[in-house]
């Protein structure tokens, strides 16, 4: 298959094209930095002989940036088969009256205008082609959740929970296919902290965290094999941290601690 990533030069995004070229798929890698998208290229190519790789240089909040990377992505694959909207950031984890507003709002033109941009090029797109599905990733508050300091980038991804609801029913009766992503609580630069601001409130965050998260090695895995079972199936959700698996977490804690960034060295 073909697959798009927006957002892929580190992180979950860089993790989900690994596991996709490790299964003998092509992708197209993305990010807003050119220095990064050569970076990553030249690390898939050289891990992944075998495979194509494109890199384009793409911000998702340019409408005009993210049709240009639909079309390298056609340019150099031959078609789309698979667009994961992975791109994302998290405000200054502060109260909101405290946000500078070019903050919050670069926030909601990542998650979910740039969101919205790449479902609206792909989707006309995978209608023309015939096929194709497009997997738009959920984040903490995407099920109602609320926790502070965190209110610009929960909005969004409550957002994003309604408007796949809104593609799935729009697109019920078209070859394009809709679906639910979910990668739970992922060490990540969205989720550490630099060193210079861990402070009480960071250690209270680990023990928590420790329960709770998981390293991107973990995963990216399960959420590729996920969308590979899937593809096809409208309205498909893909989802690592499920309540179960939350409850279980913290009834293992009681006998075992975990200590998921003592390998990390933070």
């Amino acid at each position: 298959m073909h697959v798009v990533i927006t957002g892929s030069t580190k992180g979950i995004g860089l993790g989900l094209a690994r596991e996709f070229l490790r299964r003998g798929h092509d992708v197209v890698v993305s990010s807003r930095g050119s220095a990064a998208v050569d970076k990553a290229v030249t690390e898939l190519r050289g891990t992944f002989p075998g495979r194509k790789v494109v890199g384009k240089v793409c911000d998702v909040a340019d409408y005009a940036q993210v049709q240009a990377l639909w079309d390298a992505a056609v340019a150099g694959l031959g078609s789309v088969d698979i667009w994961v909207n992975n791109a994302g950031r998290d405000a200054t984890k502060v109260p909101f009256f405290m946000i500078p507003p070019d903050d919050y709002v670069k926030t909601i033109n990542t998650n979910l205008i740039g969101l919205l941009n790449c479902n609206r090029v792909a989707i006309p797109a995978m209608y023309k082609q015939g096929s194709g599905m497009i997997w738009n990733m959920e984040g903490f508050g995407s099920n109602g959740a609320v926790r502070p300091t965190i209110a610009p980038y929960g909005a969004t991804k409550y957002a994003v929970r309604y408007f796949t609801k809104a593609m799935i029913q729009e697109l019920k009766k078209s070859p394009v296919k809709i679906g639910y992503l979910s990668p739970g609580i992922v060490i990540t630069e969205l989720l550490v902290p630099p060193p210079e601001r861990r402070n009480k409130n960071w250690e209270r965050s680990k023990k928590i965290l420790n329960i709770l998260a998981d390293t991107v090695e973990t995963v990216t895995p399960f959420l590729v094999e996920g969308m590979l079972r899937e593809h096809g199936r409208h309205g498909a959700a893909v989802r690592w941290l499920t309540p179960a698996k939350v409850q279980g977490r913290f009834l293992m804690n009681v006998v075992r601690k975990r200590d998921v960034f003592g390998p990390l060295g933070i």
